[in-house]
């Protein structure tokens, strides 16, 4: 089986959930080519093969969605990129997606939509009706649906209620090659919250911030790449950028407390966040936004809150635990990327067997 992953995401961008499906499916005896599409000066395409696993990501020219033109010309040039190219499975991963692919390439591959975020809701007025719009257009090309969350399967059918394709929610999970090593210790100061993801408008800034200014003595790290930040931050917010996927168990095994600190609206309702996954599986306390997509995690050391005053009282509840870090490996084992990718391999398998 080949197969087309058209990620949302650069291949050395932090490492979300497109990089572990492409890299899990490719060790089950499947040719997966990882293709994003990376605006000029906005980072650096990686071409490499790893296995049966080829990076061909490619740089288009910058602002495409405000530009008719420019759109029309990156589409042109990716489908020259993918001309000779033939696939059994092109995966698609966001509404426009599906412009990029050629109708001969349609023709020859099962289509699969896998949906991991509420993806109109990126984006405001006539660029949302536009994602909406195109959204619905891919679902009418596409053979299958996977999701990441069970929201996201809910909202596919709000805003689609005749759609009636096969469709499966695979949630995310845990990399299970990254918790067999022996965490090494970071220096950080203490107390301290720590939160590891993409750093941008959707955190809860204001309940951090109010945090901060009341509660000097304790340190907040905030890891991963910067969208976005408030202009005024206090001394003791402090942002470590992005750290390679291996020092990922580090800073949590450092950590005293994990924040997932989201300000919930309609995009945050359908996330399955990865990063819980990774705070449970070494057992560490965690203080995170409420949503009812959560409800599925049991773990004895998560609280959520809803307003400052929660977040405040269970970050010194957890200060005051004296449970130690360890290694959960009963719940590794049941959310490990092998599992999942397995999944979706045979969802794919059983979707390629109802065309033929």
């Amino acid at each position: 089986m080949r197969i087309l992953y058209f990620s949302t995401v650069n291949w050395k961008w932090i490492k979300q959930r497109p990089h572990f499906i492409a890299e899990y499916l490719s060790l089950q005896n499947v040719e997966v080519d990882y293709l994003s599409l990376t605006p000029f000066g906005k980072g650096i395409v990686h071409k490499v093969k790893k296995g049966n696993l080829n990076i061909i990501d490619s740089y288009v020219v910058p602002f495409s969605l405000k530009l008719k033109v420019i759109e029309i010309i990156n589409i042109r040039y990716i489908k020259k990129v993918l001309k000779h190219r033939e696939y059994d499975v092109i995966v698609l991963t966001a509404p426009l997606q599906h412009r990029y692919i050629s109708k001969s390439m349609k023709e020859n591959a099962v289509l699969i939509y896998e949906c991991m975020d509420n993806m109109p809701f990126f984006y405001i007025d006539k660029l949302r009706d536009r994602m909406i719009k195109e959204e619905s257009i891919t679902l009418n090309q596409v053979d299958a649906v996977i999701t990441s969350s069970h929201q996201l399967l809910l909202e596919l059918k709000r805003r689609n209620p005749d759609c009636c394709l096969p469709a499966t929610n695979i949630p995310n999970a845990v990399d299970e090659a990254t918790f067999n090593k022996l965490p090494q210790k970071k220096v950080l100061s203490e107390p301290n919250l720590v939160y590891i993801g993409t750093i941008s408008h959707w955190l809860d800034w204001e309940t951090i911030i109010f945090f901060s200014e009341q509660h000097p003595e304790y340190s907040i790290y905030l890891i991963g790449p910067c969208e976005y930040k408030p202009d005024q931050l206090s001394d003791n917010i402090i942002l470590l950028g992005a750290i390679p996927h291996q020092e990922v168990l580090d800073y949590i095994y450092s950590g005293n407390i994990m924040l997932l600190p989201f300000q919930v609206n309609e995009l945050i309702k359908a996330v399955d966040p990865v990063k819980l996954y990774e705070y449970i599986s070494l057992n560490k306390p965690v203080v995170s936004s409420y949503w009812k997509e959560i409800d599925k995690f049991k773990h004895n050391r998560l609280k959520f809150y809803s307003q400052y005053q929660e977040f405040e009282r269970a970050i010194i509840q957890l200060s005051q635990s004296n449970e130690h870090t360890e290694v959960n490996r009963t719940f590794i084992y049941d959310n490990s990327w092998v599992k999942r990718s397995s999944e979706y391999l045979e969802f794919l398998k059983n979707i390629i067997k109802a065309k033929a």
